[in-house]
C-alpha cells in the first residue's frame, strides 16, 4: 500500500491530540495526500457533560495543526447524527436505569461521517489514530479487526461495532507502534497539541457531569424521583432527587444530607426501577451471574455461528478477557455462558466484545449488548440474590442448567 500511496487520498479524523497529529504526519511520510476532518458534535453553548473531555471544541486550533502539516482541513457539523446515534440512546438508557457505551457508538458516527465525506474527494480511504489493526483475510477477502501491538493501550474494544464497509476502507497508522513511540514522534512536531483531560472516573457513565447532560436533554417528568430501598428487607432508606443521578453498581451513595438514615458504604445499587423511581441496594458479594442474553450481535465476517464458540469476552475497554462459550440463536441474539460464575452484576446495555484469543495477536469475532444477565433456570432469569437464602451457602443451591428450555 505504501508503494502506491502517492496516487491516493485519505481523509483522517483530527482531534488536535498527539495521536491524530502523528497519524497524519506518518501518512504524509508514506506519500498519501491527507485531508484533515474535524467533527463538531455540539452546537455552541450546548451542555456537553463529560463529553467536554472527548469532543473537539476548538476547531481553529486543529486547523493550525493541519496548516503546520501542510494538509487541508475541513470542519464537519456532525451534531445531528451524533444526537441521533449517541446522545438520544444514551439519555434513554440512563432514564431506563440501564447503561451505555457512548464512545463505541461515537466511533461508528466518526467512520460514517468520514466515509460520507470521502465521496466528495473521490476517495474511499479514511484513517483514525486508534491503537488497533485491520487486516485482510487472504482466503475470504474480508477484513478483520485485530488487537494492537501495544496491549496496554489497545482500542479494539472501542472499534468492535464497526462493519465491513468501515474496515475495508480504514487505515490505522498507529497499529504497529507503541504509545511511547508515538509520543517521541510527537516531540518532533512543533505544534501545540490540544490537551486531553484524563478522567478520574473509571468510566464515562460514572461521571457526575452526566446528570447535567440528562437534565439538559430530557423533560423533568422522565427524571423520576423516588425512594432508595434495602433489597433484603424492602425497608425505605430515604428519598432521592432523580434516578439520573445514580447507576447500577454505584457505591458511596449520597442522598439528602438532612436524612437521618445513613447508607452503608459497603452496599451498592443493584437495581433501578425507572417507572416507579425506586432504587434498590445490597451487598455486592451476594451478586453472581453465570450467563447473559445479548442482543444486536455484530459478527465478524465469515464467522460460523451454527455451532457453539469457545472464546473470550471483554466487558469494558480496560477489562480482562474472560473465558466463555457463545451460543448464537437468531435475530442477532445469543447466549453467553461463562466458564466460571462471576461476582457482581451485568447491567442491561453493557457492551461486550468477543475475541478468539486471550493473549496478544487476537482478533475481534463479534460484539453485542447485554439484554439481561444472571443465573438462568427453567422458570426465570434469576438476576438478583434470593431474599430467602439470606446467609446460606450459595454453592449448595446451584441450579441445573436448562439452556434448552430457553431455546438455546
Amino acid at each position: 500500500m505504501i508503494e502506491k500511496a502517492n496516487s491516493k487520498t485519505v481523509l483522517i479524523a483530527m482531534t488536535g491530540g498527539v495521536e491524530s497529529t502523528v497519524a497524519a504526519y506518518l501518512l504524509k511520510k508514506q506519500g498519501y495526500k491527507c485531508i484533515g476532518i474535524g467533527l463538531q458534535l455540539f452546537a455552541d453553548g450546548e451542555e456537553t457533560g463529560p463529553f467536554a473531555d472527548v469532543a473537539v471544541l476548538d476547531l481553529n486550533r486543529i486547523k493550525n495543526i493541519c496548516n503546520y502539516l501542510d494538509i487541508p482541513f475541513y470542519a464537519v457539523n456532525a451534531s445531528d447524527i451524533f444526537t441521533d446515534k449517541v446522545l438520544d440512546p444514551l439519555i434513554g438508557r440512563i432514564l431506563s436505569g440501564q447503561t451505555f457505551e457512548p464512545l463505541v457508538f461515537l466511533n461508528n458516527v466518526l467512520l460514517d461521517v468520514l466515509l460520507e465525506k470521502s465521496q466528495k474527494f473521490q476517495t474511499t480511504l479514511v484513517a483514525t489514530a486508534h491503537y488497533a489493526k485491520v487486516l485482510k483475510n487472504q482466503k475470504t477477502g474480508s477484513f478483520e479487526l485485530m488487537v494492537a501491538n501495544d496491549l496496554e493501550f489497545d482500542q479494539s474494544y472501542s472499534l468492535a461495532k464497526l462493519e465491513q464497509k468501515h474496515l475495508e476502507n480504514l487505515i490505522l497508522p498507529l497499529s504497529e507502534i507503541r504509545k511511547k513511540e508515538v509520543e517521541k514522534i510527537g516531540e518532533l512536531i512543533k505544534v501545540e497539541f490540544l490537551p486531553r483531560i484524563k478522567s478520574k472516573y473509571a468510566h464515562i457513565m460514572f461521571d457526575p457531569r452526566m446528570s447535567k447532560l440528562v437534565e439538559a436533554r430530557s423533560s423533568k417528568d422522565l427524571r423520576r424521583r423516588g425512594n432508595i430501598y434495602d433489597y433484603k428487607t424492602d425497608a425505605s432508606i430515604g428519598e432521592h432527587n432523580g434516578i439520573h443521578h445514580f447507576y447500577v453498581g454505584q457505591t458511596n451513595i449520597v442522598i439528602d444530607k438532612k436524612n437521618e438514615h445513613q447508607i452503608d458504604p459497603l452496599k451498592q445499587i443493584i437495581s433501578i426501577v425507572p417507572y416507579k423511581g425506586n432504587i434498590f441496594i445490597d451487598y455486592p458479594n451476594k451478586l453472581k451471574y453465570k450467563e447473559a442474553l445479548v442482543v444486536g450481535f455484530n459478527s465478524a465476517a465469515n464467522l460460523d455461528m451454527s455451532v457453539p464458540i469457545s472464546c473470550y469476552v471483554k466487558m469494558s475497554p480496560k477489562g480482562e478477557k474472560i473465558p466463555c462459550k457463545l451460543y448464537y440463536k437468531n435475530n442477532n441474539t445469543a447466549l453467553v455462558e461463562f466458564d466460571e460464575p462471576r461476582s457482581g452484576l451485568l447491567v442491561a446495555g453493557q457492551f461486550l466484545v468477543f475475541y478468539n484469543r486471550q493473549s496478544d495477536k487476537g482478533k475481534v469475532i463479534g460484539s453485542a449488548l447485554v439484554e439481561i444477565g444472571g443465573n438462568f433456570d427453567e422458570y426465570s432469569y434469576n438476576t438478583l440474590p434470593d431474599k430467602k437464602e439470606d446467609d446460606e451457602d450459595e454453592d449448595s443451591h446451584k441450579k441445573p442448567n436448562h439452556l434448552d428450555k430457553l431455546g438455546f
